[in-house]
């Protein structure tokens, strides 16, 4: 007993450990596309500063206005959209880390009630069957409401995805590193 529940410690330590990786490792891409955006961000102002130290007349300087409203909006939607990529990566890796380690506590689950469940006392059949319609009904509604969520996760990054069209990609998303272990 004592060595299953150290087993079953040392798992969660693990995931722990992997999930937090997972998450430092956003927060370095994230970090790295801010760097980036500042970096883009300085060459946006000396560029508009040396404009607006050319302008010589009134209709320039609102032409010059106007374009660098334009510029600065598409930047902005660009690092607005890499951000936003960022971040549904990060929520499709966290959530696809959680599901396996949750399927995996499940089928854990699973079989120590079914072993528990051979192991129950000679006229306890009609609450062990009880039991194990619980068991499959449980297993049943899990498995309509992961499929319910995804049709719902997939129907939001369609809609996402159309928005999406519309901002400019100005910055490179930062690649993903290898979490360490």
């Amino acid at each position: 007993m004592q060595n299953q529940i150290k087993t079953q410690v040392e798992a969660s330590l693990k995931a722990a450990f992997e999930l937090a990786n997972l998450s430092f490792s956003q927060v370095e891409r994230l970090t790295e596309l801010s760097l980036e955006q500042a970096k883009v961000n300085a060459e946006l102002a000396q560029d508009q500063l040396a404009s607006v130290l050319e302008i010589k007349d009134p209709a320039a300087a609102l032409e010059l206005l106007k374009s660098q409203l334009e510029t600065s909006a598409k930047s902005l939607a660009g690092f607005a959209a890499t951000a936003y990529e960022l971040t549904q990566e990060f929520q499709t890796e966290s959530a696809a880390f959680a599901e396996g380690h949750f399927d995996h506590a499940h089928a854990v689950a699973t079989k120590a009630i079914n072993e528990n469940l051979k192991k129950a006392p000679e006229g306890s059949e009609a609450a062990v069957s009880a039991v194990k319609a619980a068991v499959e009904a449980g297993n049943k509604a899990l498995a309509e409401a992961r499929k319910n969520a995804k049709k719902t996760t997939d129907l939001a990054k369609e809609g996402l995805a159309k928005l999406k069209e519309h901002a400019p990609k100005a910055t490179k998303a930062p690649a993903r590193r290898k979490a360490r272990a």
